[in-house]
């Protein structure tokens, strides 16, 4: 799973007024290099390099509202 798909579940969830986003948590099982991956994307977007890369288990990130959850199998 890439950054790019985790932005279009969340647009998809806003932009439909079917959704209740309000509370709503996405949890995601990852196999370990997918997850490692999906880790090290997010850090390099948002630290621009200024600190080194640590691969944490377990990556909560909020986006428009929603809470996604991403853990190793």
């Amino acid at each position: 799973m890439k950054l790019e798909k985790i932005l279009d579940i969340a647009a998809e969830c806003v932009e439909n007024d079917r959704i209740p986003i309000e509370g709503l948590k996405m949890v995601y099982k990852l196999d370990e290099s997918t997850h490692k991956k999906l880790d090290e994307e997010l850090f390099y977007k948002i630290n621009n390099n200024i600190t080194a890369f640590h691969h944490n288990e377990i990556i909560e990130i909020n986006l428009a509202g929603i809470t996604f959850i991403f853990e190793i199998i």
